[in-house]
């Protein structure tokens, strides 16, 4: 067998099937996680016609804090998915204990990505997902949240 075979072996052979092995397993874990967030979004949008009829039109403060606790529950929603992603690298021996592990997913959920607590090298891939699935996550509760209070603006009271 020469160099050329062998370069090829190792690039499409074991490589690839953890590679795909990674992006399916990413692309499922993605999808729990937007559900779960989809849900906590969907509770939180649905106090909207409360907000409209009671909170919002008694006192700012009010509003003020409903906005606040809805904002901490779609925080909450985006908590379980870190913690899910975090046990997931755990059980596959992507770390070797569940501090490093939820620090990696939290740090590359954020995109804040330090750089510093790796996973093994051949779970590498999920971490680009989990940012992925931050941004989405993120973007999900950003625009609920901005929905919720436009939807109020106007019967504020002055």
């Amino acid at each position: 067998m020469n160099a050329k075979t062998t370069t090829f072996k190792r690039l499409w052979g074991a490589t690839v099937s953890q590679l795909i092995l990674q992006l399916v397993l990413g692309g499922v874990l993605i999808g729990i996680t937007i559900a779960i967030q989809a849900a906590t979004t969907g509770i939180a949008m649905s106090v909207r016609h409360i907000m409209v009829r009671h909170v919002a039109r008694e006192s700012l403060t009010r509003f003020t804090v409903l906005i606040s606790v809805i904002a901490i529950w779609l925080t909450l929603g985006q908590g379980v998915g870190i913690w899910i992603w975090a046990l997931s690298l755990l059980w596959l021996d992507a770390f070797e204990a569940l501090e490093p592990s939820l620090y990696f997913a939290l740090a590359a959920y954020t995109t804040l990505g330090f750089g510093d607590v790796l996973p093994a090298e051949d779970w590498r891939i999920l971490g680009t997902l989990i940012g992925a699935n931050g941004m989405i996550g993120f973007g999900l509760a950003a625009a609920a949240l901005v929905n919720l209070v436009q939807s109020v603006q106007g019967d504020l009271p002055e």
